[in-house]
């Protein structure tokens, strides 16, 4: 009976303490269970859809800085940097995705986009949604060019 209850203080314990949160951009994470409560679209988000750019403890990929601003005709550019963790070229391909206020989307996705990227180098991949009404959020996929 003692043991029990140590067991349960044990996971009350556990259940308190939490995972520090980390500024900046992170990994992208493939979600096999589509009940996981992050299985959810990230709206503003650049994510990494291959496991095979994950595979390592850093990832052949990161994503450096993302953003997006409104242009002069009042368009959503999304504007995101690339970084190729690996001593050899790859080629990725990426595409945007672009939302209204209330997460529904405003139009098709674009078109993936090759992105040609050197040893160890940076890239940037910019697009611009079609229409300027109601554009408020975006999502950039980011996989291994096939």
């Amino acid at each position: 009976m003692k043991l029990v209850a140590a067991g349960v203080a044990a996971l009350a314990l556990l259940a308190g303490c939490q995972t520090p949160y980390q500024e900046g951009a992170q990994m992208g994470v493939r979600v096999n269970d589509q009940m996981a409560p992050n299985a959810r679209i990230q709206y503003d988000q650049v994510v990494i859809l291959d496991k095979a750019l994950q595979n390592s403890r850093a990832g052949k990929i990161a994503v450096e800085q993302q953003g997006a601003r409104r242009t002069a005709t009042g368009t959503l550019k999304v504007v995101a940097m690339l970084r190729n963790r690996t001593d050899f070229p790859q080629v990725l391909e990426v595409r945007s995705s672009f939302f209204d206020s209330g997460f529904a989307p405003t139009e098709k996705p674009s078109a993936w986009t090759r992105v040609h990227m050197e040893p160890n180098g940076v890239s940037s991949y910019e697009e611009s949604s079609m229409g300027a009404q109601n554009v408020a959020h975006y999502l950039v996929e980011v996989r291994e060019s096939h």
